[in-house]
């Protein structure tokens, strides 16, 4: 699986959503649209057929703010998704990830 064209560096973790009924792990985030701005702008990160999420945080208060995502190791058909953060990083297995453009909070 290949998330190098996803960009969340400087992006914000707003919330998690899970649905164990279809297997899936939505993060709405705010990230900027190209490495290039300042702007940040709403987004869903979905991802599918999630096993395994895991937050491995510090104490913290506020918003984390996205420094990294990638992929750590396989197993199998899945992905192990790395997603670090100012406040300590956060792991799943996962399919397939996809960036969906707006979100309603």
């Amino acid at each position: 699986m290949d998330i190098s064209n996803i960009y969340v560096h400087d992006g914000r973790l707003l919330r998690v959503i899970e649905d164990p009924e279809h297997d899936t792990l939505t993060m709405a985030v705010e990230l900027p649209p190209s490495p290039d701005s300042d702007e940040l702008v709403p987004r869903l990160l979905v991802f599918g057929d999630v096993r395994g999420y895991q937050i491995f945080d510090e104490p913290f208060q506020g918003i984390p703010a996205i420094l990294d995502m990638r992929v750590v190791g396989e197993q199998g058909r899945w992905s192990r998704v790395r997603i670090d953060t100012n406040a300590g990083h956060r792991e799943l297995f996962c399919t397939g990830v996809k960036v969906l453009e707006h979100y309603v909070v």
